[in-house]
Order: C-alpha cells, then structure tokens, then sequence
C-alpha cells in the first residue's frame, strides 16, 4: 500500500496523512474489506483536510483528455477498442483514483477481480493494463499527473502459435477465385502480407507498376513499402484493365467474406481464414530465406518479437532437413 495506509490486519487498516513540516499527522482506523476500499477512504479524508496534493486530477479526467487525443491522432479502430476497454473495465474499477495513487496491490485486485469465476482472459487484461498504462504515460506528459506512471506487470500469456496454411493450398484457394478482382485480392494478401484493412483502403495511386512496389498504410498511420512479385504484379495488371474504379483498387471489397467462404468451398478447403494468408507471407519468407528484419519490415511490425513467433516454422523445416541428412 501507499505509504500512508498501512494494514493492521485483515479489514482493518491505518490511515496517517502527513499535514505539514511540524510533524502533525491525521490518524484515523478503519474497516475496509480491501485495499481498494481503504484507499477510498484515505482520498476521502484528504479531500476533507485540503491534502490531495499527489495530483490535482483523477484517472476519470484524465481520460476524457486522452480519448479527444485518441480520436485526433489514433487510427479509428485502436482508439474505438481503447474507448470500449476504458468504458467497460477500466474507469469502473480505477476511475476515480488520482493516478499518483495506483500500486501494485491495487492492481493485482483488478486481475483478481477481471479474472473472477474461472474467465481465462490474460490476454484481454494484459490490453486493459498496458491501455491504462499508455494513457497515463500520455497525462503525465501533458501535466495531468505529477509522477510518470509507474510498468504495470502483465499476467501470464502465452501467444497462440498461428496456424500456417502450406503454399499449395493457398494457390489452390487463388486458383478457384472467381475473377480477376477476388484472384489479385487473394494473392495480394499473400504476396504482400496486406491486412483486409490495408486491402480496403489500397488505392491504384499506391501502386508504382513501373517500378514494382506497393505503398501500404498500416497500423498507426505507418508507411510501408512492399516489392511485387511478378505474379501480383500480372493479376493487378489484368484487373486493373476491367476495374471501374479510378481511386481505390477493390472498391467493392464489402463483399470479401461472402466471396472467400465460396472460394474455400469450390477448392474443398476448410479451417482457412484471409488473415492466415499474411501469416503465411512471413512464414514461407522466412522459410525460404528472407531475413527477420526484412520480413519485420514488410509486415508493418513495430517490434521485432512480434515476428520472431513466425521463426517456429522455419525451425520446423531446418529439423527436417537435418533429420533427412543426418537421421
């Protein structure tokens, strides 16, 4: 706890707030049934005795201040997600503590109470704590909190390896698209390792044909450049001849799910998502030797670890081939 609560024994706690250079402290006992309570009651009587002196906002205001932030210079979906987890979770719970005042053990009770009745969500807490983290990283950059926030420990959470499709079945999938416009959509987001998202908004304008490049905008307004392999770069070409859209390369693009879950069905494939098809691109690059950092790169990843999971399946490929050589 805060140095001025101190737990004398389970639901009870002491209160000792400092009121000046003489060495006067208020003290006051109190039943609290946890530590969240208790200091609910020490913000409540420095409010009373003038003393709210850590910060002159609490985590309420401050997020009101971060959301008008978040809306001006974050991408619409990451702050639409960081918006539903402070509505939903985070102001709830911590809303109206000053930010100077989060400790360890209060943020334990939250994990505590996020994880009640069995949820194995540490994956979803672990985006509340850094969404928290961020925005307060962010106030105490504005003035809003005297103190730099301070790391909020994560929960234990293994990633999920991602599932990788093999190179056959995914040209199987091309193969069976219903035209020029699903076939250069499918293979872009395989040769390119393009997000849907990045597919929606593409337009021909970020298409250098010449000189064999695709300029993507990803994630937090990041620039990326993606060379196009001579395939891509034919089945852009062929569409681009019966498109009708003069700005966006698959203007259409509402009709994606409707039309992948019919391609899978006329290949015979089944377990397939579109995103699978950029999981394959940093695979089978690595697989066939491009390096992590380019691969990083051509991604759009911020950090490298986040690539380095793809590393599994090329250790898979190196196993077997010593196995073939040496047994």
């Amino acid at each position: 706890m805060i140095m001025s609560i101190r737990k004398v024994r389970t639901g009870v706690y002491d209160i000792n707030i400092p009121m000046g250079s003489r060495g006067y402290r208020f003290r006051k006992r109190v039943k609290a049934r946890s530590d969240i309570e208790a200091l609910a009651f020490e913000t409540k009587y420095r409010r009373e005795l003038g003393r709210e002196d850590l910060s002159a906002y609490n985590i309420s205001f401050v997020a009101e201040k971060y959301i008008v932030w978040m809306d001006m210079h974050q991408a619409a979906k990451t702050a639409r997600e960081k918006k539903r987890m402070l509505f939903a979770s985070i102001l709830p719970y911590f809303g109206a503590l000053m930010p100077d005042r989060i400790t360890p053990q209060i943020v334990d009770a939250y994990k505590q109470k996020r994880l009640g009745d069995g949820r194995k969500i540490y994956r979803q807490v672990n985006l509340e704590l850094l969404c928290l983290q961020a925005m307060l990283k962010w106030g105490f950059g504005r003035g809003l909190c005297n103190e730099p926030s301070m790391k909020l420990s994560p929960l234990p959470y293994k990633k999920k390896l991602p599932d990788i499709p093999d190179p056959d079945t995914i040209y199987r999938i091309i193969e069976h698209a219903s035209g020029p416009f699903h076939r250069s959509l499918f293979i872009a987001l395989y040769h390119a390792g393009l997000r849907s998202q990045e597919a929606r908004s593409l337009k021909w304008s970020d298409i250098n044909f010449e000189s064999g490049y695709l300029r993507v905008n990803g994630k937090g307004d990041k620039e990326r450049i993606i060379p196009l392999s001579s395939m891509l770069l034919e089945s852009l070409l062929i569409y681009q001849e019966s498109s009708s859209s003069s700005l966006f390369v698959w203007d259409n693009i509402g009709s994606f799910k409707t039309a992948w879950k019919a391609t899978l069905k006329r290949a015979g494939v089944k377990g397939v998502t579109p995103h699978m098809l950029r999981h394959a691109f940093a695979s089978h690059g690595l697989e066939g030797g491009t390096d992590l950092k380019s691969v990083q790169d051509m991604l759009g990843h911020a950090s490298i670890s986040t690539t380095q999971i793809y590393l599994h399946t090329t250790f898979k490929k190196h196993s077997q081939q010593i196995r073939s050589v040496f047994g």
